[in-house]
């Protein structure tokens, strides 16, 4: 491994953009589950997400000139092929190499799911086995897991089973001279979100980021700005808000993530500036946290003793809506 401390690189994190359908809805939309998605999109969530929101968004990454961008899904609403054509689109329009994993709401049936993964193949992964999924990013792993599974009405959970969490676990083992960055729609937690929409299998990915290590994990779903850890661990879990809902709640606003990857020698340093869109339009620093996250060594670097005993330990920290 190269001596490479003190390289900088940068990550935008956004989510659940849920882009608001063009055109006319296709027949399939009024079936089954689409039926109850559809009613709720017309009667209120359809006022609330808007295209002019997510663009803003993404003017504002834009500005801030990423190295890469993390998508961790629900870029749709429907789960309609029309959706996952625009949703291409979009993601042509991003200003930096972008990894997508889907959401629940991009995997509304099993052949959803099936049709958003070989339409998005040049962000993610083709197929539901090829998951978890590694881009290679200079020092940054971006390592895509896929928690999207098809649900009965009025429910909107997710599942990781156990063979998928093995391949994690041992991505992570092999990836240990990078910084590694896990994403996922559904929270590695319990009571983050109402059961009906947790993640089933949550313990097994936990007990892989537990076994073999991860700098971080980052997470959307919630709709909610927020940070906890991985249980038993120090592995921050980390959640963006809707990158298109207006609120007048500080911390389900729409915004976004910016991350600064700093490669020290002993340690990664890892910045996280939370952005917010106020109610005029402006995007605002919202709060800021620094982690320092242990790194393998690296040949021929002189030996600098750690200032931390602990396994990561939060540096410095204004309100980040947490």
């Amino acid at each position: 491994m190269m001596n490479n401390a003190g390289q900088i690189q940068s990550l935008a994190h956004l989510s659940d953009v849920h882009l608001p359908p063009v055109g006319v809805l296709s027949p399939k939309a009024f079936l089954g589950k689409r039926a109850l998605s559809v009613l709720s999109w017309k009667r209120r969530r359809s006022r609330l997400h808007t295209l002019k929101t997510a663009q803003a968004v993404m003017n504002d990454i834009a500005a801030f000139a990423p190295d890469a961008i993390a998508d961790t899904g629900d870029l749709t609403n429907f789960g309609l092929p029309q959706e996952f054509s625009q949703a291409a689109d979009w993601l042509e329009q991003m200003p930096a190499p972008t990894v997508v994993v889907p959401g629940n709401h991009d995997a509304m049936t099993a052949r959803s799911r099936k049709q958003a993964l070989a339409t998005w193949d040049k962000w993610t992964a083709p197929r539901a086995e090829d998951f978890p999924f590694i881009r290679r990013m200079g020092n940054l792993a971006l390592i895509g897991v896929c928690s999207a599974v098809a649900s009965p009405p009025l429910m909107a959970y997710g599942r990781v089973d156990i063979e998928q969490a093995s391949r994690l676990r041992r991505i992570l083992d092999a990836t240990r001279d990078a910084c590694r960055i896990v994403l996922i729609h559904h929270p590695v937690t319990p009571g983050l979100v109402p059961w009906r929409k947790s993640l089933l299998g949550w313990k097994h990915v936990a007990n892989a980021l537990k076994e073999a290590g991860a700098e971080l994990v980052l997470h959307g779903h919630s709709h909610c700005a927020s940070i906890r850890f991985i249980p038993e661990t120090s592995i921050p879990l980390i959640a963006t808000p809707s990158a298109s809902l207006m609120s007048d709640e500080p911390d389900k606003a729409a915004g976004w993530n910016a991350f600064r990857v700093v490669a020290e020698a002993n340690y990664w340093r890892i910045e996280m500036t939370r952005r917010r869109m106020t109610e005029t339009g402006e995007f605002i620093s919202a709060g800021q946290i620094t982690w320092l996250r242990p790194r393998v060594p690296v040949p021929d670097t002189p030996a600098v003793p750690d200032a931390f005993d602990t396994q990561s330990m939060p540096v410095y920290q204004r309100a980040v809506g947490a």
